[in-house]
């Protein structure tokens, strides 16, 4: 007997575009402008126009916007109400939360790193690492902020956990923008360099509860000094309004 296909009708009168095969342009500039984001290259407050966008990666407006647009409807940037796009001002309260997250998810990270690395992939965080303390010693701190994300992600996308890294991505870009505020004065203490010293030294015996301890303790250092930072700014200027 011949078996009459049916057809679903169930998405009947809704109108869906077909998906297409390639990443489009918007999601092309999403990503360029999520790698700078994590890289530290905004500052916080900082007005992130439609048409400096375009301009910046040589692209029209339409994906320009719809990549803003999408990186504000994931929390990452602020859209305000006149439809104005910025790079979010913490508060030392956002920053304590998100730290939290980071650390629960990196440490996770780490640990499933530790179990899974590569000699190949461990030479390779080793090179990222010297190019960081060669940059921090000749003092290129945008390079160094660069170079820290790479760091970390190299360790992180070890662990195998696609939908982890994600969502730990999307944490660093919350507050990236605060690297700006915590150089040079981060890169002279040099705490972050011994810090990565530690992962490295864990990742070479492949310990996941040595690494997870060590990414933890890189990711508390770097927010305790941010917010020491943001507390002796706002006493500041405290002060000056005082003395008007």
């Amino acid at each position: 007997m011949n078996k009459t296909k049916t057809e679903d009708t169930s998405f009947a009168g809704i109108d869906l575009a077909p998906i297409g095969r390639s990443e489009t342009l918007g999601q092309q500039v999403r990503t360029q402008l999520g790698s700078a984001i994590m890289a530290g290259r905004f500052k916080p407050g900082q007005k992130l126009t439609i048409r400096a966008v375009a301009t910046a990666l040589d692209v029209s407006l339409t994906p320009a916007r719809e990549a803003l647009y999408n990186l504000a409807a994931e929390g990452i940037l602020e859209m305000r109400s006149n439809g104005s796009v910025y790079v979010p001002t913490l508060t030392t309260e956002r920053i304590i939360e998100l730290t939290k997250i980071r650390a629960a998810l990196e440490g996770l990270a780490a640990r499933e790193a530790a179990l899974r690395i590569t000699d190949v992939e461990i030479a390779h965080i080793i090179e990222i690492n010297d190019l960081m303390v060669q940059a921090n010693e000749r003092k290129d701190y945008a390079r160094v902020m660069e170079l820290n994300w790479e760091f970390h992600f190299a360790i992180y996308r070890a662990s195998g956990m696609n939908e982890l890294v994600r969502m730990i991505e999307k944490r660093w870009m919350m507050n990236s923008s605060y690297l700006n505020v915590i150089y040079p004065r981060f890169g002279q203490i040099e705490q972050g360099i011994n810090n990565h010293q530690m992962m490295v030294r864990a990742l070479q015996s492949r310990d996941p509860e040595r690494l997870a301890s060590a990414v933890v303790v890189d990711i508390n250092f770097a927010a305790d000094t941010l917010v020491d930072m943001i507390k002796a700014q706002q006493g500041t200027e405290r002060r000056h309004k005082a003395a008007r």
